[in-house]
């Protein structure tokens, strides 16, 4: 009799198995069956720890999962369908699916009522799949500050909204970046990249509106159950952004995006960042915000002059024919005016 096997030696298939839809048990059984070819029941049997019910509805559930096929005969015999020909079916269904789904989930979201502020993430899965919603959501910038591990499962999304215009900020941290490795996978790419030791936190922020936030030891340790927070809330995501910019401008410059005028500053953190890398102040462009204590509009034309940076306070000087004005981002406490974007020249 073959020697009895749980299977244990599968961890990583078993764990893609089932994020393709599989049972632990269904996961095994396919694994069997790719690794012995076709078998009966009483086969399957002598390798796992199932019962024959259990079996009957494991291969039932192969079978209508489109994974094994059954072989008439006394006795029956199961067979494993490919992987590629699994994989690539499961693909066409999926973008068959797809748009229906998309479009149904835009009007449910659009149509309640209630957002929930903060959501606890108690799972790797959860704090990647939501990183992804941010990214496939933001519409001007993105700040992301991340492992390289990390920055592997969010890449494609990244790369998408790159390509389309978007304002991307990373932020790496670990002792596994190197800087010709950043390079070339950002090589031809408009981006910002920094590198910062021994790092913050993991955060994706999307339009310095929505965030996700994991803690720093949690990011970096692959062995400690993950968890993290989504934080759909305006006021908590300018707390998580003004602590990833107080990082980001003391951080290692790697990659950066060449200032293409004219253009339109939509985030005050980011307007700053380039203003501190360029030699001499003086940019000249329009301001509209607001004014801190009335709320009045604010727009001019005039000159950046200077800029103010600690822990605190991270503000501009603006220079108009009417005057000199400080200028903050969301949440100013202390500035003249609220930036909502700035146009250069």
């Amino acid at each position: 009799m073959p020697a009895r096997s749980d299977g244990s030696g599968h961890s990583d298939i078993i764990s893609v198995l089932q994020d393709m839809g599989l049972t632990e048990n269904e996961s095994r059984v396919y694994i069997l069956l790719l690794e012995h070819g076709s078998m009966t029941a009483q086969d399957i049997l002598n390798y796992l720890p199932l019962r024959q019910p259990q079996l009957y509805d494991v291969t039932a559930g192969l079978e209508r999962k489109g994974f094994i096929n059954i072989l008439l005969g006394r006795p029956k015999k199961y067979e494993a369908i490919e992987p590629e020909a699994v994989v690539e079916a499961r693909e066409q269904i999926l973008n068959r699916n797809r748009e229906y789904f998309l479009n149904w989930a835009n009007i449910a979201i659009q149509n309640r009522h209630e957002k929930t502020a903060l959501i606890n993430a108690k799972n790797i899965k959860s704090v990647i799949n939501n990183s992804i919603e941010l990214i496939n959501n933001a519409n001007e910038t993105l700040e992301i500050e991340t492992t390289w591990e990390l920055y592997n499962y969010i890449r494609d999304p990244i790369i998408r909204k790159l390509k389309g215009g978007c304002r991307i900020e990373i932020m790496f941290f670990g002792n596994d970046i190197k800087t010709e490795m950043i390079k070339n996978e950002f090589s031809g790419m408009e981006i910002d990249i920094k590198y910062i030791m021994p790092g913050q936190f993991f955060a994706v922020i999307s339009d310095e509106t929505n965030s996700v936030f994991m803690p720093r030891g949690v990011a970096m340790n692959i062995n400690m159950e993950r968890y993290g927070y989504i934080i759909k809330d305006r006021d908590m995501s300018w707390f998580i952004t003004h602590n990833f910019f107080t990082g980001w401008y003391r951080a290692m410059e790697i990659l950066k995006m060449p200032l293409i005028r004219p253009y339109k500053y939509s985030s005050q953190r980011i307007l700053i960042g380039d203003l501190k890398g360029l030699n001499g102040i003086n940019i000249n462009g329009v301001l509209d915000g607001s004014f801190r204590l009335t709320g009045k509009r604010f727009h001019e034309q005039g000159s950046i002059t200077g800029i103010n940076l600690d822990s605190d306070v991270i503000n501009f000087v603006f220079e108009t024919k009417n005057g000199k004005f400080t200028v903050g981002g969301y949440d100013s406490q202390l500035e003249d005016v609220i930036m909502r974007y700035f146009n250069i020249n």
